[in-house]
């Protein structure tokens, strides 16, 4: 400064900068820019304030002014790298921070912002490396290596993420930040117990965190601790209401927990908050669509496609949105998507011949695979009667299926040609092409309705089986299979599965009838139910044998499990028991099906509440019964 005057003005300009009264720190160092435009301290203090309150274009074309004049300001450099990351231009800030590096290579925190910066701009291998140099730098520094770990666990390194958090605590064993990111890794990894003690240590120390609790409610959601999980999201959404994530995973535990309405409003609520974010989108539009408002859905599916239309999660909710809506033209075009990630657990088989689209198969053996549950297969081995093949002329077919339907398949398949039908895991002929076996539909040109129906019966139980068990059923009397739950682990077995008390004392009260046990699969207190109904607790010899039992029964009364589909093959008469939220293949509103044409459908016309639906088959029984008896 030239005078004490404007000497003694910037010392009180950064006084009240220090005491954070920023508008007359600007006032004071515009006084002395009058004086002396070209003065560099003040150029810099006011470029900071600029900055800082929200001016950042003005600051960083103010700051590069004083890089510029003074190439070794290693301040104005950081300051002027921050404002080019706070606007966005993280080449420039990038920059900035490389050439405080060429300066102070060992700088700890130029090597940190340096990492930002590149993580910002997707190049993960270099932030990774920087954080690195930072962590290495300043050992006792637990926040860098928190860092550090995040960057590796967005590059799918997550036994090098787990190291770096583990380090972090380490160094501070009472980093909350460390502990969040370690249960996050743990709950990838599925080590939930592992993962809840490291959520629990984080809010012990910070008791109310959002991300905490969400994450812990995420663990006990997977859990099937659905209050637990559902109170927990319901603090981190009041305690973070404009936190969109927060919204989402209480959107989710709500659906998983029958309360749908509520589920739509939470997803609602992210959209609100994120409305470019295409995968809270598709949340909506699924939940919508398990509401029945399936216009809606489809309208939001369009907007989450069109924002995102490679995303796999994405484009496979609007295909199931499509196929609930009846609109097979798109949806099982659409339906592959889940191979592109529509469908976690599905994994590409890495097969090296390529996947048939529908070509001539004169001379080759085409593999078809089964893919997804066991009533999904069984539901899908109709289109097998349609492939071109059969001789040696039109081609070859081998099946692979799941292990436990290999003896029904092998034998029971009727009208298919297929040569050869063999289980998962073991060794595969040779095969020229392969097809999933979902993905029939699609090759097969299905559009209509129509084209799903199946002429006839394309299963077929082994005819000694079931004189077995026509000899064992009550004569003069109608005989009715009954399975009230499916698989446990399935997402939507809460909402799906029926306690069999509830589902058979009203049916076991009725005369003239007969209820046999048909799932294999018993849950707790069923064994002891089924005693105190006077129901038989038969031993089901797999599916071969339930299917011969279910062909010698007069009628089967199910919940959407794979029974459904085996008796629905079978051909045998089948009232199915629906959710509010149905399946994408049972469609809305109809009580029958295409897919099942001795299917009756009995749907839930609230969400959660089987009773009436109960009442309605007890109802339709005595109506059978009666009509019975008049003829």
């Amino acid at each position: 400064m030239v005078s004490p005057e404007l000497a003694a003005l910037f010392g009180q300009a950064q006084h009240h900068d220090r005491a954070g009264r920023l508008d007359e720190a600007e006032r004071l160092c515009r006084v002395i820019l009058r004086r002396l435009p070209n003065e560099t301290a003040v150029l810099h203090l006011l470029g900071v304030i600029l900055c800082r309150t929200g001016r950042l274009v003005e600051g960083a074309e103010m700051l590069s002014g004083v890089a510029a004049a003074q190439p070794g300001n290693v301040a104005a450099l950081r300051a002027l790298g921050d404002a080019f990351h706070a606007l966005g231009h993280l080449a420039d800030s990038v920059i900035a921070y490389q050439r405080i590096l060429f300066l102070q290579p060992g700088d700890a925190d130029a090597h940190l912002r340096l990492g930002l910066s590149r993580q910002g701009m997707g190049e993960l291998a270099g932030a990774i490396a920087a954080f690195r140099m930072a962590a290495a730098l300043a050992p006792g520094n637990a926040d860098i290596r928190v860092t550090l770990g995040m960057a590796l666990e967005a590059a799918g390194d997550k036994a090098a993420a787990l190291a770096a958090y583990a380090d972090a605590i380490r160094r501070d064993a009472d980093n909350a930040a460390a502990f969040l990111g370690l249960g996050n890794v743990l709950t990838d990894q599925a080590r939930r117990a592992e993962a809840k003690a490291a959520y629990g240590r984080a809010l012990h120390l910070h008791p109310e965190w959002p991300d905490a609790l969400t994450n812990l409610g995420l663990v006990l959601q997977a859990e099937g601790q659905l209050e637990q999980a559902l109170a927990l999201h319901r603090r981190a959404a009041a305690l973070a209401p404009d936190a969109a994530n927060v919204h989402v995973n209480l959107g989710t535990a709500l659906q998983l927990a029958g309360q749908g309405a509520a589920a739509v409003e939470s997803y609602r609520r992210a959209v609100a908050l994120a409305p470019a974010d295409a995968t809270y989108l598709s949340n909506l539009g699924q939940a919508l669509a398990e509401q029945g408002k399936i216009d809606e859905a489809l309208a939001v599916h369009a907007r989450a496609a069109d924002l995102a239309p490679d995303n796999g999660v994405v484009r496979f909710n609007q295909a199931l949105a499509w196929l609930l809506a009846g609109d097979d033209t798109r949806g099982w075009p659409a339906y592959g998507w889940r191979w592109r990630g529509g469908v976690e657990d599905l994994v590409d088989r890495g097969f090296t011949v390529p996947e048939w689209q529908g070509e001539d198969l004169t001379g080759r053996t085409l593999l078809v695979h089964a893919e997804q549950g066991l009533g999904d297969t069984l539901q899908f081995a109709r289109f097998l009667a349609r492939l071109p093949a059969g001789d040696a002329k039109a081609g070859r077919v081998v099946l692979e299926v799941q292990p436990p339907l290999l003896a029904l398949l092998r034998s029971g398949l009727t009208g298919v040609s297929v040569m050869e039908v063999t289980a998962r895991g073991r060794p595969l002929p040779a095969f020229d092409m392969h097809v999933p076996l979902m993905s029939l539909p699609a090759v097969l040109g299905v559009r209509t309705a129509e084209d799903l129906t199946a002429p006839a019966p394309y299963l077929a139980a082994d005819p000694d089986r079931v004189r077995a068990w026509r000899g064992r059923v009550t004569a003069g009397t109608l005989n009715v299979g009954l399975a009230w739950s499916g698989n446990p682990a399935h997402r939507a077995d809460r909402l799906r599965s029926i306690p069999l008390a509830d589902l058979a004392s009203p049916l076991a009260a009725m005369s003239d009838m007969a209820l046999w046990p048909v799932q294999t699969d018993r849950r707790q207190g069923d064994e002891e139910t089924l005693a105190a109904l006077g129901m038989a607790d038969i031993a089901l010899d797999g599916f071969t044998d339930t299917a011969a039992l279910l062909a010698a029964l007069d009628l089967v009364i199910t919940v959407d499990t794979a029974v459904a589909h085996l008796a629905g093959a079978l051909g045998r008469p089948v009232w199915l028991l629906l959710p509010f939220a149905p399946d994408w293949r049972w469609r809305l509103d109809s009580q029958d099906t295409p897919w099942y044409p001795a299917t009756r459908l009995f749907r839930q016309e609230r969400q959660g509440d089987w009773a009436p639906v109960i009442q309605q088959v007890v109802t339709a029984l005595r109506t059978r019964h009666a009509e019975g008896r008049a003829a």
